[in-house]
């Protein structure tokens, strides 16, 4: 079997670096699905020079001709190569248990992180001598219904902006997976929200959360006023105006990766 640095005429230096920044856009979120009644938009920046992807991710699954919509945000412990190794398994394992079979569709948030559990735990990275850990937010919405439906593993819980006022779920959090290493035997629990038309969900990782400003104070707890007035607007205006204003908050260069996703509900529910 030939290997890239077999390949006569070609530097395997720029052969290697060829198949890290192919792997590295792989973990980079896909355009949104052009749903009719849902408009998405994203973010995400590394904090590493020199590297396109690490440690957060995003991801979504459609499955046509149902207007569902599954979406997770995520975040990995750690930087660099073995972050980025641990988001490459982490996010593929959620899209094989999702088009793979092993999930209904729609599918539903709290068995989907049984899966990723059960299936982490499995691997090297989540043994007892490690401390690897990812967090995890799943969600699925339904148009038609403004049913959303969302389960946590220890990340920070969404904004939900309706009109007049800015309102954060209560989500029942179960821990960051990696942190206890028993396998999940139920389906983590499921926090259903109803959404109506121009309401926005905004979904963050802890690379904007825990920006802080000179004294301290961290960015997370300023969100729902930079969020306030914004129902209805543009997902991508939504997203574009939280990372300024994190940035501006900010006393410092940011020293983690950060990803931000908003969804704007576009239709009339029943």
């Amino acid at each position: 079997m030939t290997t890239p640095v077999d390949r006569p005429g070609e530097d395997p230096v720029d052969l290697l670096a060829d198949v890290a920044e192919r792997l590295q856009r792989r973990l980079l979120p896909d355009d949104p699905p052009d749903l009719p009644d849902l408009d998405l938009a994203f973010t995400y920046r590394s904090a590493s020079r020199g590297v396109l992807s690490g440690g957060d991710f995003v991801d979504y699954y459609t499955r046509p001709p149902s207007g569902s919509l599954a979406f997770v945000i995520g975040d990995v412990a750690g930087k660099g190569v073995d972050a980025m190794a641990t988001t490459f398994v982490t996010k593929f394992m959620l899209r094989g248990a999702v088009f793979g079979g092993q999930l209904s569709w729609p599918t539903r948030p709290g068995e989907a992180l049984q899966e990723l559990r059960n299936g982490l735990l499995e691997q090297p990275d989540f043994a007892r001598e490690t401390d690897r850990f990812v967090t995890v937010l799943f969600g699925q919405l339904t148009p038609r219904t403004g049913l959303l439906r969302l389960a946590s593993a220890g990340h920070p819980t969404p904004f939900i902006v309706r009109s007049g006022s800015v309102e954060r779920p209560l989500l029942m959090t179960e821990p960051p997976i990696g942190v206890e290493l028993d396998a999940a035997l139920e389906p983590y629990p499921t926090e259903v929200v109803r959404l109506y038309r121009d309401d926005l969900i905004v979904l963050f990782t802890d690379g904007i959360a825990e920006l802080r400003d000179d004294a301290g104070t961290f960015f997370e707890s300023c969100i729902d006023e930079v969020l306030a007035g914004t129902h209805g607007a543009r997902a991508a205006d939504v997203v574009a105006r939280l990372v300024s204003a994190g940035e501006r908050f900010s006393s410092r260069p940011p020293a983690d990766d950060l990803a931000v996703l908003c969804i704007r509900l576009t239709a009339e529910t029943e």
